[in-house]
């Protein structure tokens, strides 16, 4: 057998990698995130003039995530002016495209592989906006948008590792993210926000993100309780956490008025209908619309152009691709088991959201769980420093406002171990 020898350094690196993947922190991400939010602040800044699309393209770009590197990157900004808006241009949402054929020997989505970066950033503004607003947005919360490029970095990572998947995942991915479903009623739109917050692609990616906003504000072990608990991500698990079905209910009997508008909107008449007919008429709306929804994107996903073609004009075109739709009836089946899937909650709609309210407890107590990993990641200050102090005043606060103020003690607290 051939002996491998690793010198101090190299064994300190592997170790120092390996901790960085078991808590779901691919090595070199946070550093690939720092680098794509600058480059991509560069060419917002040479933005001097007003468009609803820019188009740019970074080449022979090194953006490197443990065995990823991506060498191009395209930047696509789109900006949108949204009726009564007039506050400050926002960016709206962030995201990676990605390429994947459907494979029908396998009947699985096939991710792409490349070492491109599609990458796509909307803004919101106001009617009186100018082209340098977009890079003053981006750069007003550096170490939140830096920690959001690392996010969507480890999406593409983690497509980059997936070489197949499921197009039901995709479909249910996408009713979520796509924000498309709007009812009107604050708790359904926060019930629909936590269906898309607890995706597993994104549960993926949350360890990178709050990691990155860890080490971009240098916390260390000390502060890093504090840290995690106001941290954006771990505020709204916590939220998810303790979404209960009693939760959701309570929130639509508060907004009755906002029930009926729907009912209304749907042509038919609340008076008619006692206070628990409404609930009911309600759950089983916003369900029917979700299983439509991913019905239609698993469609989109499943079925070739030809295929739609030959769906959409029927008879002759059916002929014409006859032999294909022989060669496709196992893509049926497929089918019809994923709609059996979607609406395997028809007629007992209020069960599937006292299921989807305890699997919101489950996935949010263990991904807190999980995150809180990222603690080994802090490096431990071992090092002993000798430092020529010139102001002690300025020299205790500069430490104070780094490590935090010490408490105070009454009593020994040390004990024999």
């Amino acid at each position: 057998m051939k002996k491998i020898i690793l010198t101090e350094r190299q064994l300190d690196q592997l170790s120092k990698k390996l901790l960085s993947e078991a808590v779901g922190v691919p090595k070199g991400i946070m550093e690939a995130g720092e680098k794509l939010y600058y480059r991509v602040l560069d060419l917002l800044k040479s933005i001097n003039y007003e468009s609803e699309d820019y188009e740019f393209e970074l080449t022979n770009e090194k953006l490197i995530v443990s065995d990823l590197t991506i060498e191009t990157v395209h930047v696509s900004v789109h900006v949108e002016q949204v009726d009564e808006y007039d506050g400050k241009p926002v960016i709206a949402s962030m995201g990676v495209s990605n390429e994947f054929e459907f494979d029908e020997g396998i009947m699985m989505q096939v991710n792409v592989k490349s070492k491109e970066l599609m990458l796509t950033i909307n803004f919101v503004v106001p009617g009186d906006w100018e082209g340098s607003d977009l890079a003053k947005t981006l750069s007003s919360d550096e170490i939140q948008n830096i920690s959001v490029m690392a996010h969507e970095l480890k999406h593409r990572y983690d497509r980059d590792k997936k070489t197949q998947g499921l197009v039901g995942d995709i479909a249910d991915y996408q009713t979520y993210s796509s924000g498309r479903l709007r009812f009107g009623i604050p708790v359904i739109e926060k019930f629909m926000r936590y269906s898309y917050f607890i995706q597993m692609s994104e549960n993926l990616v949350r360890p990178t993100e709050v990691a990155t906003r860890m080490t971009q504000k240098g916390i260390t072990k000390e502060q890093f309780y504090d840290f995690m608990v106001n941290d954006p991500v771990f505020i709204e698990l916590k939220e998810i956490q303790n979404f209960s079905f009693d939760y959701f209910m309570n929130g639509l009997l508060n907004e009755m008025d906002r029930v009926d508008d729907l009912i209304e909107h749907t042509g038919n008449d609340p008076s008619t209908m006692s206070e628990s007919e409404k609930i009911h008429f309600v759950l089983k709306l916003v369900y029917i619309n979700l299983a439509n929804s991913k019905v239609d994107f698993f469609d989109n996903y499943f079925y070739s152009h030809q295929e739609k073609l030959a769906q959409m004009f029927g008879g002759a075109m059916m002929q014409m691709f006859n032999k294909q739709f022989k060669q496709n009836e196992e893509k049926e089946k497929i089918r019809h088991k994923f709609i059996n899937h979607v609406t395997k909650y028809q007629n007992k709609e209020s069960q599937f959201f006292v299921d989807e309210c305890e699997r919101f407890n489950y996935i949010a107590t263990n991904l807190i769980k999980r995150i809180s990993k990222i603690y080994a990641l802090i490096p431990d200050e071992k090092e002993q420093t000798n430092e020529s102090i010139l102001d002690w005043e300025l020299h205790q606060k500069l430490m104070e406002k780094k490590y935090g103020k010490r408490k105070i003690e009454t009593e020994y607290n040390f004990k024999r171990r």
